[in-house]
């Protein structure tokens, strides 16, 4: 009993260091031998608990983008009665609020998308992960009335959008933090989205019940 409970505060230790060495020194600044010193192990318990470096950095890297997709996903309440461009304008605002916290994981994060085109594995965990942020973020508009007469295919490719501009505002800060919207701009673009697409169908609906 007592070498599984030592057993397990190494691999723990272990796991901390990884992580700790990369978002320090990213995913190539970290050595087998500062590994098992930040541990404070011995370099053969790196291959004994997880297999090889690579594996433990990359189950590392796999907690970070665990991380950031729960931040990410932790957009608050939107009204389940509201159309899905409202649900979009709510969320805008902790979306863009949000990102100069979130940096630092989403820079691991990242690395860790780039990592996973050298890993099958790491590549099908994360996708497995952007599968489960794209069905969370349908399932706030499939709940609506109007969501609910949308095809899911349709659902899918609204949130495979939202995921990429959340992404894509986090890129563009890194370089620039000055030039993304404002949570109050995204918000309001999407709201003036919603005026027009509501006016189109009262257009509409005017126009068929005039017909003879």
């Amino acid at each position: 009993m007592g070498g599984d409970t030592r057993g397990n505060e190494t691999k723990a230790a272990l796991l901390q260091a990884a992580k700790q060495l990369i978002r320090e020194r990213g995913y190539a600044g970290a050595s087998v031998r500062e590994l098992a010193a930040a541990a404070g192990t011995n370099i053969g318990a790196v291959n004994y608990h997880f297999g090889s470096r690579e594996k433990l950095l990359n189950q590392a890297m796999l907690e970070y983008f665990l991380e950031w997709a729960d931040r990410a996903g932790q957009q608050g309440p939107a009204d389940p009665e509201a159309e899905p461009l409202q649900q979009l304008a709510a969320r805008a605002r902790p979306t863009v609020n949000g990102i100069a916290a979130a940096q630092p994981l989403f820079v691991v994060a990242l690395e860790a998308i780039l990592q996973a085109q050298r890993s099958p594995e790491l590549k099908r965990q994360l996708a497995e992960h952007y599968a489960k942020l794209r069905r969370l973020a349908t399932e706030p508009m499939a709940s609506t009335k109007r969501g609910s007469q949308l095809p899911p295919r349709f659902l899918e490719v609204a949130a495979s959008y939202m995921i990429a501009v959340a992404d894509g505002l986090q890129l563009q800060a890194l370089l620039d933090p000055d030039v993304i919207p404002t949570g109050e701009e995204l918000a309001s673009m999407y709201e003036a989205l919603a005026a027009v697409a509501r006016a189109e169908g009262a257009a509409e609906a005017s126009s068929g019940s005039d017909s003879p």
